[in-house]
């Protein structure tokens, strides 16, 4: 038998198991995608936080939405539910989304701003919050910023009898856990 033909088996050989390894290999990204929810943003534990009260299961629905090459984290937006009968009558509780910004948006009235060298605002209803600078070039976003959007439901701004303070502090908590973790995943860390 010729050697010659036992070449191209081999380099084909060696090609997939090359390419199954970097498939395969543990990443950050992988990892808390599969850990975590809302695409690896929030844990279970936070998830839960922004809470209207009235009981049930937690259940998460990540509604993707864009072009086939796209990262996912931009055409996601993840709704936070209270399901509680098992029936699948989810009760909204807050979305979370991440998108490139050219600009970073004005605070709404009563917002609060960050501090310890974090760009955005926190509010009871709403939440805005930017990502570290390295952030968008690591995402490959065709923009200056990512941020990312906290957007909480009337029945949890109820629930809390109006409670800004509350309110605030767990969004706060839900929107910063969201923004390290996105920070984690793609190794752009402040």
């Amino acid at each position: 038998m010729d050697k010659k033909y036992l070449v191209l088996p081999a380099v084909l050989v060696v090609s997939v198991a090359v390419v199954a390894a970097i498939r395969l290999w543990p990443s950050p990204l992988k990892d808390m995608r599969a850990q975590n929810l809302c695409l690896g943003i929030l844990t279970e534990k936070t998830a839960g936080l922004l809470y209207d009260g009235k009981g049930g299961r937690l259940t998460v629905d990540e509604d993707t939405r864009g072009g086939a090459g796209s990262d996912p984290v931009f055409s996601t937006v993840c709704f936070v539910n209270r399901d509680p009968e098992g029936n699948g009558a989810d009760r909204l509780q807050y979305t979370v989304d991440a998108r490139p910004a050219t600009t970073l948006n004005d605070p709404v009235k009563g917002a609060t701003r960050l501090a310890d060298g974090r760009s955005g605002w926190v509010s009871p209803r709403q939440s805005e919050v930017q990502l570290p600078a390295g952030c968008p070039k690591e995402m490959k976003a065709d923009a200056e910023y990512v941020t990312v959007t906290l957007k909480v439901a009337p029945g949890v701004v109820v629930a809390k009898n109006w409670d800004d303070a509350a309110l605030t502090a767990a969004s706060r908590t839900v929107v910063l856990e969201a923004v390290d973790n996105l920070a984690k995943q793609y190794d752009c860390e402040a």
